[in-house]
């Protein structure tokens, strides 16, 4: 019997022994299930955080592209605004030359007249004239 007795407290110390790993192990998986929570949290939060940096990132592509939209119509009309000056320049030049063009016409004129009335509103010219006007007409001729 003795060695039963032995054979019991072998298993019995076994049993102690068993029951220690046990409630080493049961530890570990509740430290384990402690981590794998906060392992599910972390991963929430840096889900949540790339969520948030793709909708901000689709944001900023929205705004660019809004921005680029508003910068070709602002580059259309500042090309248009140009386009209508110069074209406004481009009469002003036109009535330009021609003010210079009449003005040297003029000038010819005035030079041509000048020098043509030179010789009537000459005193001796004037005298003359007046003297044929005065003069009557002799028909008998």
């Amino acid at each position: 019997m003795s060695e039963e007795i032995v054979k019991v407290a072998v298993l019995e110390q076994k049993f102690a022994d068993f029951a220690s790993i046990v409630n080493k192990l049961d530890d570990a998986i509740q430290k384990m299930s402690e981590v794998n929570t906060n392992v599910i949290k972390m991963l929430a939060v840096h889900d949540e955080r790339i969520e948030y940096g793709q909708r901000t990132d689709d944001l900023i592509l929205k705004m660019l592209d809004d921005f680029k939209i508003e910068n070709e119509k602002e580059h259309q009309k500042t090309k248009e605004e140009i386009a209508d000056l110069e074209n406004k320049v481009s009469e002003i030049s036109k009535i330009k030359w021609m003010t210079v063009g009449i003005g040297i016409i003029l000038a010819a004129l005035a030079t041509a007249v000048s020098s043509l009335a030179s010789g009537w509103w000459t005193p001796s010219e004037m005298n003359h004239y007046q003297q044929n006007r005065l003069l009557p007409l002799d028909r008998s001729k």
